[in-house]
């Protein structure tokens, strides 16, 4: 097959939930590679992401791939964090992300499948920082319902996979988040330094495109061997 074939989401329409850092360098991407690509930040009210995911639907006539980037993140020491924190967390991580999916997944039904790809953390399967007892949580949460949507969508010709960023700037949108060390913090851990956005886009890219047509219910690490130091 060529690259193109490979890698190519020519005549593909792929919605990406979360203007975020790292959905803004997959959507750049997604265009770059021949798809309709629309980029909807509805924030974490069930009713604003189902219907950002009806009206791309309604627009385009089907969904061949949806992008769940929209992420909430903070460090919280545990004995400190509160319910509110907690729960926000959990909406924004995995509720948000379980509405979209959902969602989607009725539109692929309809239009013959696609493709699903998660935005996670590394946190999810390690410890990174201290404080992350929520966010790691969360994102575990989403992992795990990822694969499930995995099994039980596959007779409809729908993949879903994981993405697992590493350290990555992206910015934090908790701005009175505690940074309380662990083992990001340690030296040498990152063993190739600090990641980017596009190096998470092109991992995106290649979960949603003809070259990982055989891959689903995953989780792809990009961690720059965080995992292995």
């Amino acid at each position: 097959m060529t690259l193109d074939r490979l890698f190519g989401l020519q005549g593909k329409c792929a919605l990406i939930i979360g203007a975020t850092p790292i959905g803004l360098a997959t959507q750049s991407l997604f265009i770059e590679a021949g798809a309709t690509c629309a980029l909807a930040n509805p924030g974490s009210e069930p009713e604003a992401i189902a219907a950002a995911v009806d009206q791309f639907a309604a627009e385009h006539s089907k969904i061949d791939i949806l992008v769940y980037a929209a992420t909430r993140t903070g460090t919280y020491p545990l004995a400190d964090t509160t319910l509110d924190q907690w729960d926000g967390m959990q909406d924004h991580n995995v509720r948000g992300a379980f509405v979209a999916v959902r969602q989607a997944v009725r539109h692929m039904r309809d239009s013959g499948g696609g493709a699903i790809v998660a935005v996670s953390t590394m946190g999810s399967v390690h410890p990174v920082l201290m404080g992350n007892a929520a966010y790691g949580a969360s994102k575990a949460g989403l992992n795990a319902m990822i694969r499930a949507v995995a099994l039980d969508e596959n007779c409809h010709n729908i993949r879903a996979n994981t993405i697992l960023p590493g350290a990555v700037p992206v910015g934090d949108p908790e701005a009175g988040a505690v940074r309380l060390g662990g083992p990001a913090m340690q030296p040498g851990r990152l063993m190739m330094g600090m990641g980017s956005c596009e190096d998470i886009a092109a991992g995106i890219l290649y979960l949603a495109s003809p070259a990982a047509r055989f891959m689903t219910g995953q989780v792809l690490t990009l961690d720059g061997g965080f995992l292995i130091s």
